[in-house]
């Protein structure tokens, strides 16, 4: 099983000019591979590979003006490349054309495909030595497969992938025991068995993250000063993004602890998230609520909520069933009439049919966890 964990680095200063070197010259590998396999296809309608790609890279080397690239690793080249095609792929199975990678952006990476060792709190990074780091386990062991290494908010993190040995899998304490998952805005996670979590409380840094927003507008682009806006804004960045890492941590190995299946909606987060804007033909409605909502639900992260739980699932032993949410907000759980008219409100739910209440939430992760037990079809009896 695949398994990564990320570590903070403490490079020394000669050893941060290498690692400012090494990403700056992935970075133009990745752009130079991209421009030419653009240029290739719109001229010539031909379409260069990897490993041309890598060979072509590699007789940049013996050139004048860009030797300096024999300073950077050759695998890292390699990996760089790679991760575009890896890109390109993904945008022919439909997602997004890959984009050129910017020095101005606030997280700054590379990557060894091999060739990195651990030993205690140190890690050896090829051209690069051996590096202090903080926030390595120790129970995290097996045969390393990549090494990431990032720069962002003036700190150096390495996320470490490792395929982690069969023997260091712990059983969940109930394997048996199935519960449904309802994420939602106002609760993060309401279960089957009546149990709701309140969303992380992020007002104090979502403030901070506000004013510094605003100093760094009120700066003169090019000035130090700016820079230093710059810094503090993309501190305030992490700080809010590793605590919602670590409260989705701790909240999915909680229910991967205690049971082993669960079942959430199968939910189209992208598709839930699309703006409201419209075209200048058919401008939207409700254009600022649709935002606000937008925008609370990225902050759940319920995407990588997701990830976390099955991963977490899969290495106990347990598994993470999807259902259609098609709903499951309107069906009654004890007699499955479906109404619109059976949530009354946000949080209350009555049924016409049967006169059963409960909390909307609630009977919502009920039905879910009918669902993934029974079927997708599970007692639905939609109302005329």
């Amino acid at each position: 099983m695949l398994k990564a964990q990320k570590v903070r680095l403490y490079p020394n200063k000669a050893q941060q000019q290498i690692i400012s070197s090494q990403i700056g010259g992935a970075r133009y590998v990745y752009n130079r591979a991209l421009a030419l396999r653009k240029f290739a296809y719109q001229r010539f309608g031909i379409k260069i590979g990897k490993y041309a790609l890598i060979n072509h890279i590699t007789k940049l080397k013996k050139r004048e003006k860009t030797s300096w690239l024999k300073e950077i690793d050759s695998q890292a080249i390699q990996q760089s490349i790679a991760n575009m095609d890896k890109a390109y792929q993904h945008f022919f199975k439909g997602g997004g054309f890959p984009k050129f990678k910017s020095k101005h952006h606030s997280r700054q990476s590379y990557q060894y495909p091999q060739r990195v060792k651990i030993e205690g709190n140190k890690v050896f990074l090829p051209k690069v030595g051996w590096v202090k780091c903080k926030g390595l386990r120790k129970e995290f062991v097996g045969k390393i497969k990549t090494v990431t290494v990032s720069y962002e908010a003036y700190q150096y993190h390495a996320s470490i992938l490792i395929d982690v040995e069969n023997n260091a899998i712990k059983p969940c304490s109930n394997p048996s025991k199935a519960i449904g998952l309802d994420v939602g805005v106002s609760l993060v996670v309401t279960d089957s068995d009546g149990n709701k979590v309140k969303p992380l409380d992020l007002a104090r840094e979502l403030k901070k993250l506000r004013l510094r927003a605003q100093q760094l507008s009120r700066k003169k682009k090019g000035s130090k000063n700016r820079e230093k806006a710059k810094a503090k804004l993309s501190k305030i960045n992490l700080k809010i993004a590793n605590k919602r890492k670590d409260f989705l941590h701790k909240l999915s190995l909680q229910y991967a602890e205690n049971q082993g299946t669960v079942v959430v909606e199968d939910l189209k987060i992208k598709n839930m998230t699309r703006s409201a804007k419209g075209t200048k033909e058919k401008p939207g409605k409700s254009v600022k609520a649709k935002a606000g909502l937008n925008r609370s639900i990225t902050q759940q992260s319920w995407g990588l909520f997701f990830e976390l739980l099955e991963y977490k699932l899969c290495e106990r032993r347990g598994q993470l069933i999807k259902v259609d949410p098609k709903f499951t907000s309107q069906a009654c759980s004890v007699c499955g009439h479906v109404s619109k008219n059976n949530r009354k409100s946000q949080s209350k739910f009555l049924c016409e049919s049967c006169g059963y209440t409960e909390n909307a939430d609630v009977n919502g992760a009920k039905n879910i966890l009918v669902r993934g037990i029974h079927g997708n079809n599970a007692s639905l009896k939609i109302a005329v």
